[in-house]
């Protein structure tokens, strides 16, 4: 089962990898990026914590392209490289 400190892991290691092929943002999505860590989305609460990891992880310039209620889940656009917190 996934936790907070997992979605966090996989988002940073997500914009490494994007960083690293010279892009200058990517797109995440909930529902993938909870898949990812091997869970298949079924759960709500697991869900949940998934997309405040994102919405915490965003920074100005970053946009939430696709709303959380939407069918396919949340999608936001992060700028790359990432900022200092």
């Amino acid at each position: 089962m996934a936790s907070s400190e997992h979605y966090s892991q996989e988002l940073n290691a997500q914009f490494g990898r994007a960083v690293s092929r010279g892009m200058s943002h990517i797109l995440i999505n909930a529902r993938e990026l909870h898949s990812s860590l091997g869970d298949f989305p079924g759960s709500n609460d697991r869900l949940v914590s998934c997309r405040l990891v994102m919405r915490n992880e965003m920074k100005a310039g970053d946009v939430v392209v696709v709303e959380e209620d939407h069918l396919v889940g949340m999608t936001v656009r992060y700028l790359l490289p990432r900022a200092a917190h």
